[in-house]
């Protein structure tokens, strides 16, 4: 019987995407433990209703920095990697349009919010009092979508080993600096400090990829960088629209509950609910960052042996994850609700919905990334825009269950969208795959 060693020695892609998914690991845990940490610290000082506020405004931070940079660092991930060693000055460029385009958007996202927070908070939102907030992070977006970008480059260039240790001192600066914001100055104090915790994020990453570059031998250029323009058009554009109904969903279907009796309690729940689904896809969401560059080469080469044994390696990683934390929580989720000052009798079947859930999601994510690897992109398009359909539809129907409703909702929209993804893969694979050679085998490749 070989040894593991043995294994990882003889086959380039293995060896890659573990180590790579190690190093992920290591670096992503801090910065993924923030929000939970400080949605606990504000459950226990201010309450649930205080959870719901911090939870409607990081909520428009998230969404506002994924809807800036999410196309643009899904492109510089994908063809940064397709490029880095074939044409090194088109990498180059594609990367400086990255953080053009990252930058411009993001700077006038943050303008919008900043001016129309009290007409976003009046109208839409029906909750006046987040106007003061929707106005402080609205410079966060900037530098919160910039290192979004300068991690997507790294990926693209599989410098997993940096990203981890970068992410190391960021998640740091977070869990030392947040909960004291929120300590001395309350929700204010815990935004202040996140934007200061991304900026240092911004400041030193931004050494770390000018270095990973000229390691590769790719020039950073802007002069001539719009002259990829073609790309935006096949992957950025898609992509953003995509985001466009993916990440601001969560956005929406809150402000549907939220103006409702009892709305910020109920959003409240909701976001406690996904800091357990976070929880659980935080470990898969780093395989499909290892996975992209590697699932985009094989598709690039067309060879159908190592698309398969990526996605396999990603599915059935993700899929162990899924079931010891699905045993964690029905042996000791009782504790995890007391956490967060929560009654297990009342909300314990909410939780467990999104549990099983988050276990689906995590199987089905490696393949969510076929679209995007393929070079389907308006096809991952129009998938996502049936889930986001379907999960605001259902939220709409269910909004007097508030939590709950959302909950069920969301379930249903993935539960759908992991069929028709299964359905594309299939598809994918036999359209732009041939059966390799030996002379092709994922062995064989370096």
């Amino acid at each position: 019987m070989r040894s593991l060693r043995t294994l990882l020695g003889q086959s380039a892609d293995l060896r890659v995407f573990s180590f790579g998914l190690i190093w992920s690991i290591l670096g992503t845990v801090a910065v993924r433990l923030t929000p939970m940490i400080t949605t606990i610290l504000i459950s226990h000082w201010f309450g649930i209703e205080a959870v719901g506020k911090f939870g409607v405004t990081y909520g428009t931070l998230v969404s506002a920095s994924f809807l800036a940079s999410t196309g643009v660092s899904l492109m510089a991930t994908r063809n940064v990697a397709a490029y880095a060693t074939s044409d090194p000055g088109t990498a180059g460029r594609l990367v400086g349009m990255a953080l053009l385009l990252a930058t411009v958007s993001s700077a006038l996202i943050g303008l919008a919010i900043f001016y129309f927070s009290d007409e976003i908070a009046d109208h839409l939102l029906k909750q006046p009092e987040l106007a003061f907030y929707l106005r402080i992070i609205s410079p966060i977006i900037l530098v919160s979508a910039l290192n979004v970008v300068q991690v997507a480059i790294l990926n693209g260039l599989q410098r997993f080993k940096t990203i981890a240790r970068l992410n190391m001192i960021i998640g740091g600066l977070m869990i030392a600096s947040v909960p004291v914001g929120l300590y001395l100055q309350g929700l204010t104090g815990s935004f202040i400090a996140l934007g200061c915790a991304y900026l240092a994020g911004c400041l030193i990453t931004a050494p770390a990829v000018a270095q990973a570059l000229k390691a590769r031998g790719v020039p950073l250029a802007f002069r001539g960088a719009l002259s990829q323009w073609p790309l935006i058009t096949r992957y950025a554009i898609p992509a953003l629209l995509a985001s466009l109904l993916y990440e601001p969903v969560n956005w929406i279907c809150t402000t549907i509950v939220v103006g409702n009796p009892g709305g910020l309690q109920q959003v409240g729940l909701y976001f406690i609910a996904m800091q357990l689904e976070t929880l659980l896809l935080f470990a898969p969401q780093i395989v499909v960052q290892v996975t992209i560059p590697m699932l985009s080469t094989g598709f690039g080469e067309a060879n159908r042996r190592r698309v398969l044994s990526m996605l396999a390696m990603s599915i059935g990683t993700n899929l162990v994850i899924a079931i010891c934390f699905v045993t964690v929580m029905m042996l000791f989720g009782d504790w995890f609700l007391v956490l967060f000052k929560l009654d297990p009798a009342q909300h314990w079947p909410l939780f467990m919905i999104v549990v099983f859930a988050s276990a689906m999601i995590a199987g089905a994510l490696p393949l969510g990334q076929v679209p995007v690897s393929s070079g389907y992109m308006w096809a991952g398009l129009s998938i996502t825009g049936g889930w986001a359909a379907t999960f605001i539809i259902g939220t709409w129907f269910l909004q007097d269950y508030g939590a709950l409703g959302m909950v069920i909702a969301r379930t249903i929209a993935w539960s759908l969208q992991t069929l028709i993804y299964i359905g594309f893969t299939r598809f994918a694979i036999n359209r732009s795959c041939r059966t390799p050679t030996m002379e092709q085998s994922p062995q064989g490749i370096s």
